[in-house]
């Protein structure tokens, strides 16, 4: 962006001076301070970062996901126990842990376009990014300009309340000596009480404009805001050298809300791939590692004979037969041993085959198209926008080039018949109230000439800007 601001200054025409102060600011730095601290450009960032968050995770999208849990449970009262299957009436604990993957193989391209979806989308935050800086960097360029104007008309009217000083003097001496009457004085004191009437005013246009600049650079009230002394040059042809048609392709080419148009039209149509995609199968495949281990899992770890017991009794004789009985040593099998003879594996696929979800995809297909369609017309009006911008910008320029010429022709035929007028009134041949009326036609043709060569100079600029798009050096 600070190529396209140097550029930039090339494009308006002027030649600022270099300040030494640090607190004068010359073009370049106005706009690098008003896109620095302008709060449309920091939410636009914001919204290029969102897209960039979006489009990554979409790239994600395609991996498997992997997740991992475990837990620890307390179970009292009768209960099954799994190791040994029979009911018993204690507290229990048991751990578990799961190991688990997921990953989608194919859902009928919905990743694969909502991908190119979320690429497109970045793209077009980016450009509206563009936008934003311009249309900043040119409204800019247009207060700057009026600044410029301003303070040149007030600097053409303090000369002229100088001048009306003067001649006041001149003329109140002439009248104390009895060369000149009461009513050429009280015109002279006339004609300066105007001009100091009219330097407070451009004063004021002047610090209004140097307020409205301040608020588009967000400088604090209280800042004093110097701008650099400059010329600006203003060409000398009345139509602009480049056809309307070549400047209408140009634009097209290189206006960022147009290219941004563009890129989401591209992105609605894969959003209603993506959404064409929901009618496919899936297949995914899946896999999952677990183990457990409970308290109530126990072990023999010996035995003693207790004594006997009888069993049956012998067929004939009637004797008794017993077996001996037995006391056990037990204890709950160690935790990684459990662990490990419990550990189970997994892994099978899944296809998934869409029958009837209440119409939930043919739904979003339809808003997904109506949404293309709405993207398709937005993206033409704003085509048509640019076409008449550029027409206008063309025909503006065109009037304000010719307007200029004939303003500066007539001030330049003002100002001769001014000087000849002022030779005049010095051999007496006129009367002061014809220099004074020749004065105030001089000074409004001055302020025309003014006015209209900062329009010109301003639509010559906007020309450029539509001409060279990222704005080349212009010579």
């Amino acid at each position: 962006m600070k190529l396209k601001i140097f550029c930039l200054l090339a494009a308006v025409c002027v030649a600022p001076l270099r300040a030494q102060n640090k607190q004068v600011y010359d073009l370049r730095r106005c706009i690098e301070t008003a896109i620095e601290n302008n709060i449309d450009i920091q939410l636009s960032e914001l919204n290029v970062e969102n897209a960039d968050i979006s489009y990554r995770q979409s790239l994600l999208n395609m991996a498997p996901n992997l997740s991992a849990n475990g837990g620890q449970f307390y179970q009292s009262g009768r209960s099954i126990d799994r190791f040994s299957n029979q009911f018993v009436q204690k507290t229990v604990g048991n751990s578990s842990a799961q190991l688990q993957s997921n990953w989608l193989l194919y859902a009928g391209g919905s990743i694969r376009n909502t991908i190119k979806q979320r690429k497109k989308t970045l793209e077009a935050a980016h450009l509206d990014y563009q936008q934003v800086q311009q249309n900043i960097a040119l409204n800019v360029v247009l207060t700057y300009l009026q600044c410029q104007q301003n303070k040149e008309s007030w600097a053409a009217q303090q000369s002229n309340t100088q001048n009306a000083v003067r001649e006041t003097k001149r003329i109140e001496k002439l009248y104390k000596a009895g060369a000149s009457n009461q009513g050429a004085l009280l015109a002279a004191q006339a004609q300066e009480a105007q001009a100091t009437s009219l330097e407070v005013q451009s004063k004021n246009q002047y610090l209004n404009s140097i307020l409205s600049l301040k608020n588009l650079m967000r400088l604090d009230h209280t800042e004093m805001l110097q701008l650099a002394d400059m010329t600006t040059a203003v060409p000398e042809y009345v139509e602009f050298p480049i056809e309307v048609n070549e400047l209408i392709d140009s634009a097209l080419s290189h206006r960022p809300d147009y290219q941004a148009s563009s890129k989401r039209s591209e992105s609605m149509l894969y959003a209603l791939k993506a959404a064409k995609g929901a009618l496919q199968p899936t297949l995914s495949v899946g896999a999952n590692l677990s183990t457990v281990y409970s308290d109530n899992a126990i072990e023999i770890t010996g035995a003693q004979i207790s004594g006997t017991q009888p069993i049956g009794f012998v067929q004939g004789s009637g004797d008794i037969v017993e077996a001996p009985t037995f006391d056990y040593s037990t204890q709950t099998i160690g935790f990684g041993t459990q662990m490990r003879d419990n550990f189970g594996q997994s892994f099978g696929a899944t296809l998934s085959v869409p029958i009837f979800n209440r119409l939930q995809t043919q739904t979003n297909i339809a808003q997904s198209r109506l949404a293309l369609i709405q993207s398709k017309w937005n993206q033409k009006q704003i085509k048509q926008a640019v076409i008449n911008d550029v027409v206008n910008a063309q025909q503006t320029f065109n009037s304000a080039a010719t307007n200029y010429q004939a303003l500066r022709s007539n001030y330049e035929a003002q100002s001769k018949n001014l000087d000849f007028v002022q030779k005049q009134f010095n051999l007496g041949q006129v009367s002061f109230y014809e220099v004074q009326q020749t004065k105030n036609q001089e000074r409004q043709a001055y302020q025309q000439m003014l006015s209209a060569k900062y329009e010109a100079a301003l639509r010559d600029i906007i020309l450029q800007f539509i001409a060279h798009g990222d704005i080349k050096r212009i010579d």
